[in-house]
């Protein structure tokens, strides 16, 4: 009996290995699709970090879980998959845009697909504006309204990198909600209050350092994520899309 069980365990065992063999040799996946979250074709500038999702189903399989897609701060994002055809949506309760018009991509993919995934946006920041006034940093930007229901607030982040969002912020993050109300309308110039950072030591190591990035956020009421500034150029910072100061 023992060497019947003895046989029977090593069958199994051999069993085991060669399925589990199988299983790993299975070709990874080689294809990609590439895109960009839009409004009217200009990428829209996003908080980082895996806030913000699509989801992305293969057809023929409903019932399965859908693939998440990180959307990154420009507004970008890729996936490798295997070759198919899927539909790609925007997820449901996140993103700072409207879930009306919410439409579902058609994606035939065969090595390689680019994909604009177009929404409505509740906020633009436009114009944006940073300066350094010695230890003073001053900031404003006009409000674009397009589909909002109001502002929550609106915020600055610092840091000594090029990735800043709500929750990336090595230097310091300022939020300000007082009267929120009397700026949500298009054409509205909202400016911050100067902060005076003579005393702060992240911001003077930045200082020393030669370089501090700096994004400001608009928050829409009723949304889990903010709206970033765009790139442009400005006196003393280079917004691409950060605002830079590099100082000699």
């Amino acid at each position: 009996m023992k060497t019947i069980s003895k046989v029977f365990s090593a069958i199994l065992l051999t069993a085991l290995t060669l399925t589990s063999c199988m299983k790993d040799n299975y070709d990874e996946p080689t294809s990609f699709i590439r895109g960009r979250v839009v409004y009217k074709g200009e990428p829209l500038q996003l908080c980082g970090n895996e806030a913000v999702r699509l989801q992305l189903y293969q057809r023929g399989y409903a019932k399965h879980d859908p693939v998440e897609v990180f959307v990154n701060q420009n507004g970008e994002f890729s996936v490798c998959i295997f070759d198919g055809q899927y539909q790609l949506i925007t997820k449901d309760g996140n993103g700072p845009w409207s879930p009306a018009g919410r439409d579902t991509i058609e994606v035939s993919l065969r090595g390689h697909a680019e994909v604009d995934v177009e929404v409505t946006p509740y906020y633009l920041v436009d114009n944006a504006q940073m300066s350094l006034d010695g230890n003073k940093v001053n900031a404003s930007f006009t409000v674009n309204k397009i589909a909002g229901i109001g502002i929550d607030r609106v915020f600055v982040m610092l840091g000594t990198t090029q990735f800043l969002s709500d929750g990336e912020h090595n230097v310091d993050r300022y939020d300000e909600m007082d009267n929120m109300g009397s700026y949500d309308e298009t054409g509205k110039t909202y400016t911050f209050a100067t902060k005076d950072y003579t005393n702060h030591q992240m911001f003077q190591t930045a200082l020393k350092r030669g370089t501090l990035f700096g994004r400001i956020c608009i928050w829409p009421k009723g949304s889990d994520q903010g709206l970033l500034n765009r790139g442009e150029e400005g006196a003393g910072f280079a917004l691409f899309p950060l605002l830079w100061v590099r100082l000699a």
